[in-house]
């Protein structure tokens, strides 16, 4: 990869992000996005939320090899000090989010057993950040490290083992789409190679079933009134995926994504990752991308990561 393509699959999140945020929690369908406004958190227009706020730590945790408790630190400076934020205020942090980060600052947790494991936790706090280490691990080729990674980076949130193979799942199909792997050959390969490489973690394995819509060959013809739009997980990862099967650009799938409703920013952001992960010779629109708030906190952390992964690739 080239690192105008890892800025562009990065800065592709973010404006996604940035589109969702001004109708997250709208009922799909009363509303339609296909440009920058503002809306439900009263934010200028191209303000991006806690999606962003948390990827960004990540990717300088990645840039600097440093610990968890290094980025949990990260963590806890956007939550509470409201640093990593585009105009100097977090909002919209979801409630798994904040427990794992109050469990590390206040109850001293050790940082991978921060997540909530409940099965009332399964929300896409995790999955919404975790595109840069699937860049980082593009070129590993062991499955079970990667797979090992992927585990820690979800669990100092999110715990629950659906969780962890939603990030399973997200990240391999990432790391196939960035081998040369179309989106639906992907999904046609994945089960098997999953259910192979989780053999004796039977509490993740089991979980598996919860996704298998997603898997089936005729899954991209699935009526859009069928498609759900929550915050729950299983649900974010469909609706992205159905996205990215149902458009032939980036921007197509991003505004496919912004108007299904509900948790619009995560499934819109999600949506451009994939999108542009597919679409490598594609780029994010360059007018979304223009408006966006504190466009210099984002290249301090995106650009020389890009340059990085790009030289060690």
């Amino acid at each position: 990869m080239r690192a105008y393509q890892i800025e562009n699959i990065l800065y592709a999140g973010v404006v996604g992000d940035a589109l969702g945020v001004p109708v997250e929690f709208e009922k799909r369908d009363s509303y339609y996005i296909d440009s920058m406004t503002t809306g439900t958190w009263e934010q200028p227009a191209g303000s991006w939320s806690d999606d962003t706020s948390f990827t960004l730590p990540l990717i300088e945790n990645l840039m600097t090899n440093k610990s968890y408790d290094d980025l949990m630190q990260k963590f806890v400076n956007y939550m509470f000090h409201n640093e990593y934020t585009p105009n100097g205020v977090a909002f919209g942090i979801g409630n798994t989010c904040a427990k794992a980060l109050r469990n590390w600052s206040v109850n001293h947790y050790p940082a991978l057993e921060c997540g909530d494991p409940s099965v009332e936790a399964n929300g896409n706090g995790a999955l919404m950040r975790l595109a840069p280490l699937a860049i980082h691990l593009a070129n590993e080729k062991d499955i079970s490290k990667r797979l090992d990674l992927e585990r820690e980076y979800t669990s100092l949130t999110h715990r629950h083992p659906r969780s962890i193979v939603a990030s399973y799942i997200y990240l391999e199909i990432i790391h196939d789409l960035l081998n040369g792997c179309s989106l639906r050959s992907s999904l046609d390969n994945l089960p098997n190679r999953l259910t192979q490489a989780l053999q004796g973690r039977f509490d993740e394995l089991k979980e598996l079933s919860y996704f298998e819509a997603m898997f089936q060959p005729d899954f991209a013809t699935t009526l859009r009134k069928e498609i759900k739009s929550s915050g729950y997980v299983v649900d974010t990862l469909l609706a992205s995926t159905w996205s990215v099967l149902n458009s032939t650009s980036i921007d197509g799938a991003v505004i496919l994504a912004v108007n299904l409703g509900e948790d619009t920013d995560t499934i819109a952001s999600i949506t451009a990752t994939l999108a542009s992960c597919e679409n490598l010779s594609d780029h994010i629109n360059d007018d979304w991308k223009s408006q966006l708030q504190n466009k210099p906190l984002l290249d301090k952390f995106i650009k020389p990561f890009a340059k990085k992964e790009a030289s060690e690739k």
